[in-house]
């Protein structure tokens, strides 16, 4: 009995995983996750709010439930949020999940859509010509933009009737104000630091462009150099 319940439990985590990785944002639902999510949002200025909450992909703004209404919080007033185990900080007005930190910088993701993606002719995300393109673009400025109070339930039930987002995925490194994309080449051209030692520290330090643990031994570093 108890190996049934064991291989039933496993089964289940499988399941769950297997339908978060299904999770596809749509034109109807351009969100990170296919719901508001419990969290806590830290103001800039005056504590803090616990709700649920989302991000809004274009722009990565924050949005959050009021009762049945979903609304958006101004992203000067958010200092950082929690949502769900993930964490968000606000970088250069826009809220980005972090990767990894430390005292000196942290390691943030930005998501973005794919316009051109999504305008292609005959694209593999449904688009079969630029205006379906353009006009799904209208449709998530109406989301996001015109339409401040919208119905939570009423925009997550049709979700499945918009286009797939294709996205485009881009890690930071956020060092004293710096927000520079993690790649050798524009690690390399920081202006204001010493490009050879920099070079040095990468190879010394095998920095791996994709392991955000890695990124943040060289962020630690750039945040001496400037």
């Amino acid at each position: 009995m108890r190996r049934i319940y064991l291989v039933a439990i496993m089964v289940f985590a499988m399941l769950s995983v297997c339908n978060a990785q299904d999770y596809r944002p749509t034109t109807v639902w351009p969100y990170r996750y296919d719901d508001f999510a419990a969290g806590e949002l830290v103001f800039k200025v005056g504590g803090g709010k616990s709700g649920k909450f989302n991000i809004y992909i274009p722009g990565n703004k924050l949005h959050f439930l009021d009762g049945e209404m979903i609304k958006s919080v101004s992203s000067s007033e958010v200092a950082a949020v929690k949502i769900g185990s993930d964490y968000y900080r606000n970088v250069d007005g826009e809220i980005l999940k972090v990767l990894a930190k430390s005292d000196k910088a942290l390691i943030v993701e930005e998501l973005s859509i794919n316009e051109t993606a999504l305008n292609s002719t005959g694209g593999a995300y449904g688009s079969s010509s630029a205006s379906d393109g353009t006009m799904a673009l209208s449709s998530l400025e109406g989301i996001g933009g015109t339409r401040t109070n919208m119905n939570h339930m009423e925009l997550k039930n049709d979700k499945d009737a918009g286009k797939m987002l294709p996205l485009i995925k881009k890690t930071y490194i956020f060092v004293k104000g710096n927000k520079i994309y993690a790649t050798k080449r524009d690690v390399m051209s920081i202006k204001g630091v010493n490009s050879s030692e920099v070079k040095s520290f990468i190879k010394k330090n095998h920095i791996r462009w994709k392991d955000p643990q890695s990124l943040l031994i060289l962020a630690d570093f750039l945040s001496d150099q400037f």
